[in-house]
């Protein structure tokens, strides 16, 4: 776990259940996405499941990395990095089983199989979970069980879950990872213990991106660090699918409009074009990938990154406003605040399945009424 960047009060909790002996048998890894929580959550099951751990002279405990359960963790690692990682973890080490939504294009069901991936069927975890977590560890040494977005686990997903969380078998630990915690019922957080994960600061990014990255030029890399907003993960996504684009195609109309107070009639295609062009790259470099999953992905990333401008203008503003004229700070202020607002719509229709399409479109109309002060159509955008 020395590798995970930024956590040091998630590892030192971790460290400490490992140091004592007490490791609890259910957990919820929970923050910010892109923040480390699954690599973390594999490299604590690494720590878990070694057959002959190593103490340091300060007194940490740490995997062997030679014996049977280590070696099988190295073909683990080259399973999260290959393009069919769903597959590759389930036969790359027998008492670790990792739960994702893409699991269900796996199921013997055809019906199951053929259910677009944007949430954790309950037959996934009964035959990834509740069925194994009843076995014999296959190597003598326990199991642990990671379930991934387990945000998307619905309702009868986690009441299925329940039993094994009240009652595991000697052994077995299973460790929940969400970046929406508030999504999992009060039912399963009371039963497991929280460990909180945090965004990273932007100069720990900053430095990962200049190691990871050196070709980027400092306008681009500053972009990024910007973007990423403490996230690694987002910060190899913009790297990778070059969002950097975005800024030019969806942030400089903001400007202009925000500046000239003159409608960007395509503000909204340009959002919706951007969010269908990253989910078909992302589906084209991932197998097996769900296009669904991927427009919700996509659309998050251009909300998040939207909103996250909106408020660093309101927080210059703010700086900027006249404490003696709060009138004038409220009108200069209420249009960055309209559209924070518009991206919290958007993101909640986004959860109601409102047609993708329509949804960019709304997002760029308000982003209009809310700069220009009218509503959509008397801005001529309608």
């Amino acid at each position: 776990m020395d590798q995970i960047l930024g956590q040091s009060a998630a590892l030192d909790a971790l460290r400490s259940q490992i140091a004592t002996g007490r490791v609890h048998h259910a957990q919820v890894f929970h923050g910010p996405a892109g923040v480390g929580k699954f690599t973390t959550a594999i490299a604590f099951a690494r720590e878990i499941l070694c057959h002959e751990p190593v103490t340091d002279l300060h007194g940490n405990r740490a995997a062997c990395g030679t014996c049977a359960s280590c070696k099988l963790f190295r073909a683990t690692e080259e399973a999260i990095d290959s393009d069919d990682h769903t597959a590759a973890l389930a036969s790359a080490h027998p008492d670790l089983h990792v739960v994702t939504k893409e699991l269900a294009l796996y199921d013997d069901d055809a019906q199951v199989r053929s259910r677009k991936l944007t949430s954790i069927p309950v037959e996934v975890i009964r035959e990834h979970v509740i069925a194994p977590a009843g076995l014999a560890p296959a190597l003598g040494h326990g199991k642990v069980f990671i379930i991934d977005e387990a945000e998307l686990l619905n309702p009868t997903g986690q009441n299925a879950l329940l039993k094994t969380l009240e009652e595991p078998t000697p052994g077995t630990v299973l460790i929940l990872v969400t970046a929406s915690e508030h999504r999992l019922l009060p039912t399963i957080r009371s039963r497991c213990q929280r460990v909180a994960f945090v965004a990273l600061e932007d100069a720990a990014v900053g430095r990962w991106i200049s190691k990871n990255h050196g070709e980027l030029d400092e306008t681009t890399r500053k972009w990024v660090v910007g973007f990423a907003q403490g996230s690694l993960g987002r910060a190899a996504l913009a790297v990778k699918f070059e969002l950097v684009e975005w800024g030019a195609a969806v942030l400089t109309p903001i400007q202009r409009l925000a500046k000239s107070g003159r409608p960007e009639p395509t503000l909204g295609s340009e959002i919706a074009e951007r969010v269908d062009g990253f989910a078909a790259a992302w589906v084209d470099a991932h197998k097996n990938a769900s296009k669904e999953a991927a427009n919700r992905m996509a659309a998050s990333l251009m909300g998040s990154m939207i909103g996250n401008y909106a408020r660093r203008r309101l927080a210059e503003g703010a700086e900027a406003c006249d404490p003696e004229r709060p009138a004038e700070a409220e009108a200069a202020l209420e249009p960055w605040l309209g559209i924070i607002s518009a991206v919290d719509t958007f993101e909640r229709q986004l959860n109601s399945n409102v047609n993708l399409k329509l949804c960019c479109e709304g997002l760029g109309m308000a982003i209009h009424g809310a700069l220009l002060g009218v509503t959509a159509g008397s801005a001529g955008l309608i």
